[in-house]
């Protein structure tokens, strides 16, 4: 069996870190209202993770964060599955716009 490496398999390991914390939240969620919002507030996660790193590497990122979603579409028990990829996919490209046009700000200590 091989050996774990955290410096050689950084990505796979929050791959399956973002896969299961997908498929609990969406095992937790009792209605498709609170899902929706919830994956849109994903959604303006990752699109201000993308914004933060756009100068630098952005696919492994897009890799951790699609397996959040798929893991969420997996769990999830109540909704439209389609609407779920619009609202997060809303709520990225929405986040990005807005931290590029300076109207959101990331305020850092």
């Amino acid at each position: 069996m091989a050996e774990f490496s955290f410096y050689k398999n950084w990505m796979e390991l929050f791959l399956l870190l973002d896969m299961v914390l997908g498929l609990v939240l969406a095992l937790l969620i009792p209605s498709a209202a609170l899902s929706y919002i919830l994956i849109f507030i994903s959604g303006i996660f990752g699109g201000r993770l993308i914004y933060e790193r756009k100068t630098k590497i952005v696919f492994p990122y897009i890799a951790i964060i699609a397996p959040f979603l798929i893991g969420y579409l997996v769990g999830m028990k109540y909704g439209n599955r389609i609407v779920v990829v619009l609202l997060f996919v809303i709520g990225s490209i929405l986040s990005y716009k807005l931290f590029d046009r300076g109207i959101l700000k990331d305020f850092r200590f």
